[in-house]
């Protein structure tokens, strides 16, 4: 593991120079789950997503994931990512592929109830991709028979989600003027992963929220703390039916915390735990910067 670590501790301080998560972006302080936040028009981020984790076979490996992402107009964002991943004994580090991903809102925040987000996202990954950006599907699905050892993959959300309220703070924060935190982003996300080669369908959920827990004068100047709790998993396919049987479906809950920075800088840290036996454990790290 040791040449792993030095390979993630280099690209981790690479990404200092050039990189972070905004508190509004639209994952807050999760990794799956997004919420219907979207960037304003001209507003870019650019992140380096981390994970570290093992095969059910005990082999152990890193996955990294780059993310350039762009506010088209204040209800479109686009994003383009490339992934990369080093498993032990095999090989040495390798670039997977890429995806390209665009979020769009359909009305004003509040207009309506629940603030709908149509997500579309392009695929295209190595099989031994790494990275766990999502859940779908069922683990006793045949394998197709493909041409080339490659997903291409069109994968579409449905996000819905909802602001809710802010908690009053102490007394000396009520005198001076000032709410604790308590803004909370609940979301819910259906996902469907169609494979193009083949025509099949995976299904899968994220479900969770993203929680504040700074006053109104630290946002203003850049700096918040955010939690994030996260349940994400599988539920089946178009060809056996869907599921959500915890023998033959992956499903996580995921703990995480969001440290924002003065001018755009930040930290998120979390952990996927596996539910089932299917699934694993997954130690989660981003950095990046929002300009």
């Amino acid at each position: 593991m040791t040449k792993k670590c030095s390979l993630i501790a280099l690209l981790l301080i690479g990404s200092l120079h050039a990189s972070l998560v905004d508190a509004r972006a639209a994952n807050g302080a999760n990794f799956v789950l997004y919420d219907h936040h979207t960037e304003e028009a001209g507003e870019a981020d650019i992140m380096l997503m981390n994970d570290i984790g093992q095969e059910a076979d005990g082999t152990q490996y890193v996955a990294q994931m780059i993310e350039l992402g762009l506010g088209i107009t204040d209800r479109w964002t686009s994003e383009f990512m490339i992934e990369g991943q080093n498993t032990s004994g095999r090989g040495g580090y390798s670039f997977t592929g890429f995806r390209w991903e665009n979020r769009y809102r359909l009305f004003e925040y509040g207009a309506v109830p629940l603030n709908p987000v149509i997500y579309v996202e392009y695929e295209d990954l190595s099989d031994n991709t790494k990275y766990l950006m999502e859940v779908s599907g069922r683990t006793d699905a045949p394998t197709p028979v493909k041409a080339r050892p490659r997903e291409r993959v069109l994968e579409t959300r449905l996000i819905l989600g909802e602001d809710i309220g802010a908690r009053q703070g102490s007394a000396l924060n009520w005198l001076n003027g000032e709410d604790i935190g308590g803004r909370l982003a609940v979301s819910f996300n259906w996902l469907n992963e169609t494979d193009l080669d083949t025509g099949d369908t995976a299904f899968g959920y994220a479900v969770g929220f993203s929680y504040s827990l700074s006053a109104p004068s630290d946002e203003k100047h850049g700096k918040s703390i955010m939690l994030g709790i996260e349940l994400f998993g599988g539920l089946g396919n178009d060809q056996q039916g869907i599921t959500a049987d915890g023998s033959i479906t992956e499903h996580y809950l995921s703990p995480n915390i969001l440290i924002r920075l003065r001018n755009g800088w930040g930290l998120k840290i979390g952990g996927a735990i596996g539910l089932t036996d299917v699934s694993q454990d997954i130690f989660r790290l981003a950095l990046g910067h929002a300009f």
